[in-house]
């Protein structure tokens, strides 16, 4: 009796034995096996996310085959020491189960990056903070023309647009405070707003010899002539948008303050946001005795001392269009 008794236990044992061992073999296979999952879009994990919403968010993906699976596999990582962080994580194709909940706990989140180019405008540049998918919110406190460094910034999710405006600004701050001290004897400017708003311009005319557009500018406010640039006309017709067609005579005769061919001095903003090339021509720019400068047949500017010489290099540059 005691050894039939003793031979039904252990065959009764290694029965429950055999059926956990299959029960795990089982689970292991289907929590590391590869799954349907197709990489078309990042996963993004919320910071107050539920373990029951995550573990339907894995089936709805295909990662999970159903939610009991799901949500046993998070308990199994959790009691493991995984600890899953809220952010946004790309996840290849065909990730197993917990090939995912382990990359969901890793904390290593995908970097976007937006770039505002050297001489966007206010306009411009929300315009592509609007159209960038993976900012959110919206711009309550509009920046002021020229209060933005151009410039590649990074940013995780969640950021909002209103906070890349912020890194802009701050990041102008900075710069402008490092190099405004630095300034040269032939900058004469008083504020350093002064030099983003001539920088703004030099930005608008050329984008290779600033240091003597810089110059030529400087030249023209220290002889009180007015600057007339053609960059200033167009901001004050299109207010930061690009014209779109050649400027006319009319157009020159626009009643602006931005309008330099109207107004002397600087005018009472910038009318873009200028790169940092830009600002530091301005800064230190070049000791030259030229007022004048049009854009010759080879597409590099041509200076000049008098009015004569500007318009023989005028004449001679639309000979060669």
């Amino acid at each position: 009796m005691e050894v039939n008794f003793r031979r039904r236990f252990l065959y009764f044992a290694i029965g429950v034995l055999g059926s956990f061992l299959a029960l795990g073999l089982g689970f292991s296979y289907l929590i590391y096996s590869p799954t349907s999952y197709v990489s078309e879009e990042n996963v993004i994990l919320e910071r107050a996310e539920q373990s029951s919403r995550l573990a339907r968010q894995l089936v709805d993906l295909g990662i999970a085959p159903n939610v009991f699976l799901a949500n046993a596999t998070i308990y199994l990582m959790k009691c493991l020491g995984f600890t899953l962080k809220s952010g946004e994580y790309e996840l290849p194709a065909g990730v197993s189960l917990m090939g995912a909940l382990k990359i969901l706990s890793s904390g290593q989140t995908v970097m976007h990056k937006i770039t505002i180019p050297e001489g966007f405008s206010v306009a411009q540049v929300m315009e592509r903070l609007d159209k960038n998918k993976f900012l959110l919110g919206t711009v309550t406190q509009l920046p002021m023309e020229g209060s933005l460094l151009p410039d590649t910034y990074l940013f995780k999710y969640p950021t909002t647009r209103q906070h890349i405006i912020k890194l802009a600004q701050k990041a102008l701050l900075r710069f402008i405070r490092r190099e405004w001290p630095r300034r040269s004897a032939g900058c004469f400017l008083k504020t350093p707003m002064e030099v983003i708003t001539l920088a703004s311009i030099v930005e608008k005319e050329t984008s290779c010899e600033r240091q003597q557009v810089a110059g030529v500018f400087l030249n023209r406010l220290r002889q009180n002539m007015k600057l007339q640039s053609c960059p200033t006309v167009i901001y004050s017709l299109k207010h930061g948008w690009p014209l779109g067609r050649k400027l006319t005579l009319l157009d020159l005769q626009t009643n602006s303050p931005h309008n330099t061919y109207q107004h002397h001095g600087l005018p009472p903003t910038p009318i873009s946001n200028p790169g940092p090339m830009s600002i530091i021509a301005v800064l230190h720019p070049a000791a030259t005795d030229y007022l004048f400068f049009v854009l010759g047949r080879n597409k590099m500017h041509v200076f000049s001392k008098t009015f004569q010489e500007h318009i023989r290099n005028k004449r001679l540059a639309k000979e060669g269009e």
